[in-house]
């Protein structure tokens, strides 16, 4: 499949998967999204296999040859509201394939019914147990959109309260901002057929009720980004959220971490979810696979 026509067909999925917000019910659009992602099925002979991490049910997704002593956890997006472990299964495979190791999908607390801070306290309590569990140097972390904003927030959560932190850290398309005050949301806005000022702000309204944005957990853009784990932002360079990750990668450097923001020209919202027909979403994977492989105590 072409390039054009590739990204046509995932630009049509983001469009028209999905039923009417403003008369479907929350579990219609989760179901509606889980089934997007369920039509690419995992290779013959892949199971994951259920546990539960620091209280959290989760799958366990390994692709052929992967280690199973060395692991990365992946927070699904959905913006805390949409996403399931179940959906992003393939993902994980995928992730798990690039890396060589296994991949460890959460399936933390959503929205509207747990609101903010719940998302994040099953975060930190997942990453704290897989740590305690593996060592900090055979756990990488990352997640994209909602996810990849949860980890941010979780690591610096765990870093202050003195809790050892995974290896590495990867966020693909992360949403970092629910001021939404990147100057990307405006200047894509109406163009990023995934993300929109308008659906920030109503995915703000269902996780946060009423909190304050600019708290760092919430917006972990303006969090003190001091002492994490190397990190690798991924993100399409016409996303509403890319400067999400800009600003993100510069604190982090600017505090003396280490970040790279990698730009993949023209791609929608977390492409990596459509490596079965993108080739650019596993040229994403397996960048992330090299950064954690190199970062980790392979």
């Amino acid at each position: 499949m072409a390039r054009t026509e590739a990204l046509e067909r995932v630009e049509h999925m983001y469009v028209n998967g999905f039923p009417d917000p403003a008369t479907a019910t929350v579990e219609d659009l989760r179901r509606a999204y889980d089934d997007l992602l369920l039509q690419f099925p995992l290779p013959a002979g892949v199971e994951p296999s259920e546990g539960v991490v620091g209280g959290i049910p989760a799958l366990y997704v390994s692709a052929e040859g992967a280690a199973q002593d060395k692991v990365l956890v992946w927070f699904h997006g959905g913006g805390y509201v949409l996403g399931s472990a179940r959906g992003f299964q393939e993902l994980g495979h995928t992730l798990s394939a690039a890396s060589g190791m296994t991949v460890v999908l959460p399936d933390y607390r959503r929205a509207p019914e747990c609101k903010f801070p719940a998302a994040v306290d099953d975060g930190v309590a997942a990453i704290e147990h897989l740590v305690s569990t593996y060592g900090a140097e055979n756990v990488a972390v990352g997640g994209d959109s909602a996810g990849g904003g949860l980890t941010l927030a979780a690591l610096t959560a765990l870093r202050d309260r003195g809790a050892p932190l995974p290896a590495a850290a990867v966020f693909v398309s992360p949403l970092l901002d629910f001021t939404a005050s990147g100057a990307s949301v405006d200047l894509y806005d109406g163009k990023d057929v995934a993300v929109s000022r308008g659906s920030i702000a109503n995915l703000r309204e269902a996780y946060l009720q009423g909190h304050d944005p600019q708290d760092p957990l919430a917006s972990p853009v303006f969090a003190d980004l001091a002492g994490l784990p190397p990190a690798l932002f991924m993100v399409g360079s016409h996303e509403v959220l890319l400067d999400d990750s800009n600003r993100a990668a510069m604190s982090i450097t600017e505090s003396g971490g280490t970040a790279t923001v990698s730009l993949y020209d023209d791609m929608v919202h977390v492409w990596p979810l459509f490596s079965s027909i993108l080739p650019e979403g596993i040229a994403a994977a397996e960048e992330a696979g090299l950064f954690v492989r190199k970062h980790l105590s392979f």
